[in-house]
């Protein structure tokens, strides 16, 4: 399985355009035009989550902000979705102010997720106000609010300054949580005082990079003690004994660590933490992040329990973390979350780290050789019987 890995490795790198790094210009989206200058100040950003019985989520921003016309957007182009994907639809309530009086807005005719105004002559920060109404069934979409657990994905809850890069918007964010609960994420924090949470100030791209888990109740592994770079697993559950991993499990998931170390080098974070997300009421999801991923899967994952076909999850976004997060393929960057993607390298962004997810949960126990064997066996069995291939390209699959 090795050998075959350093073969589809060195395949792409004489048949694709080398990627750039996530958080360097280049692509067709670096041509859409976007200020070159720092947004003036740092935008503050409260969320207050604590309100689990109807799934609300009451947000305020701060904007600083100057005399004239203005555009906020709403995030579409969702990184990792590869798809416009930002929830407008969820957002409620939104009211616009300055000095303590209201400023009309207006959504825009055509793009539904740009929010129009004029700030007055007077005005120097406006203040934001909407609700986010997280789904209550997988109807209207991702479950990630339930009595015992919490996922926020930051992208959901800001409004955000048009025109600019991702990368010179600062935030100030800031998250009240249910009493008691505790929480994990990549953001540094500041401070916290009783609920509220508050992080470092951070730019908008890495804002919403770093999502934040947290429950009811909690626990917190460390999967390489003593490491420089650390890797943690933060986990939530529905019940507290959903929590607790067997022995072999905690080993496979500390000899992970170990196999994407030899298998890609240096660690591309300064810190890592797997959120995972242990319900049969949350949403199952694996979405990848710079210096984190979210993950939810079966109640009995840490004790071992079937099914093992969910075990290559972590192993994939943690391959993510090298490709696709440090490394992107150049017509995926944009600027800023309103530009379009493109995907025409997804099959890599997506298949090679697939391949390699199957690789590492191998490696590492976390599925043995039988099963590791299986699971290759149906994705070979699945694309041979795939009629679509007999007529459709792979290019028109990911555009």
């Amino acid at each position: 399985m090795v050998r075959m890995g350093w073969i589809v490795v060195l395949a792409c790198s004489l048949w694709l355009p080398a990627p750039v790094s996530a958080r360097g210009a280049g692509g067709p989206a670096s041509a859409v035009s976007v200020a070159e200058a720092d947004w003036p100040g740092t935008i503050t950003l409260a969320v207050d989550a604590s309100d689990v019985s109807r799934r609300i989520q009451r947000v305020h921003e701060r904007i600083p902000v100057r005399p004239g016309p203005l555009t906020l957007w709403y995030p579409q182009w969702i990184p990792g979705n590869h798809a416009p994907t930002g929830p407008i639809n969820q957002l409620a309530g939104l009211v616009i102010s300055g000095n303590g009086a209201r400023i009309a807005w207006r959504r825009d005719a055509v793009d539904m997720y740009a929010f129009h105004l004029e700030v007055p002559a007077n005005v120097t920060a406006l203040d934001v106000e909407f609700q986010y109404l997280s789904p209550t069934s997988d109807a209207q979409g991702r479950v990630a609010m339930t009595p015992a657990l919490l996922s926020l994905q930051w992208h959901r809850a800001l409004l955000y300054p048009a025109g600019f890069d991702a990368r010179r918007i600062r935030f100030a964010p800031s998250l009240t949580l249910p009493a008691g609960w505790q929480f994990g994420t990549a953001l540094d924090v500041v401070s916290r005082e009783g609920d509220t949470v508050r992080f470092a100030p951070v730019a908008l791209v890495d804002l919403v990079d770093s999502p934040l888990y947290a429950g009811r109740w909690f626990k917190r592994y460390d999967l390489d003690p003593g490491a420089r770079q650390p890797v943690h697993l933060d986990v939530v559950a529905d019940a507290p004994e959903q929590l607790d991993a067997t022995p072999a499990m905690l080993d496979a998931h500390r000899a992970l660590v170990r196999q994407a170390d030899r298998v890609f080098g240096t660690r591309p974070f300064a810190h890592y933490d797997f959120l995972l997300a242990l319900s049969d009421q949350f949403s199952g999801i694996g979405l990848e992040h710079h210096q984190s991923s979210e993950n939810g899967t079966y109640p009995g994952y840490l004790r071992g329990s079937a099914p093992f076909t969910g075990n290559d999850l972590l192993p994939h976004e943690y391959s993510h973390a090298w490709n696709g997060k440090y490394r992107r393929p150049a017509p995926s960057w944009t600027p800023h979350f309103n530009t379009p993607m493109h995907d025409d390298l997804l099959w890599l962004y997506e298949g090679q780290t697939n391949y390699w997810a199957l690789v590492l949960a191998a490696r590492s126990g976390l599925l043995d050789e039988k099963q590791a064997h299986a699971l290759l066996a149906e994705l070979v069995a699945t694309q041979a019987q795939r009629r679509g291939r007999d007529w459709r390209s792979l290019q028109d699959t990911v555009s």
